[in-house]
């Protein structure tokens, strides 16, 4: 927020910069599919991931969308092949974006060890074989989203 200003979440730290029930705005944004709201009647997203996967999709079709930051959490009780429905996602918006003529630079947080059921290795090279950067730990792909974000607004190549 210090860096790129105001930020318009469902779960906000302030109630003025709240999203509403539609999960949009023009402004950058952080939407948690695990809150609450989001998951009452439904399992939440480590175990299914079919909200994020949608909302995924509606970013490669949105022209004003600059880069997703998402993050990947993974270990007993998870969905057993997160990060093959979340690289199939990411390649298709990636690829809906490009027949739009644009980019869609897509960095994840991938959080886990080795030894979990997922593997994550494994999981790190699925999403990188779908042009996700992939980092382990929040901040690394915070700060590897901002550089992102201010690379195209100076008009430099953005996936570099």
């Amino acid at each position: 927020g210090d860096q790129l200003g105001p930020i318009r979440s469902n779960i906000p730290f302030s109630s003025e910069l709240a999203l509403g029930p539609d999960l949009r705005s023009p402004s950058h944004l952080v939407i948690d599919f695990g809150d609450d709201e989001l998951t009452q009647g439904r399992p939440h997203p480590m175990i299914d991931p079919s909200l994020r996967l949608e909302r995924i999709a509606m970013e490669g079709d949105d022209p004003s969308c600059g880069v997703l930051l998402l993050d990947l959490i993974l270990g007993l009780g998870s969905h057993p092949d997160p990060a093959g429905e979340l690289a199939e996602a990411i390649a298709s918006a990636r690829a809906a974006a490009a027949a739009a003529g644009r980019q869609l630079p897509v960095v994840v947080s991938l959080i886990g060890v080795e030894s979990d059921p997922q593997v994550l290795s494994r999981c790190a090279s699925a999403l990188q074989a779908c042009g996700a950067s992939v980092f382990v730990s929040n901040a690394q792909a915070t700060r590897h989203a901002l550089s992102l974000i201010y690379a195209a607004s100076a008009g430099e190549d953005a996936s570099s």
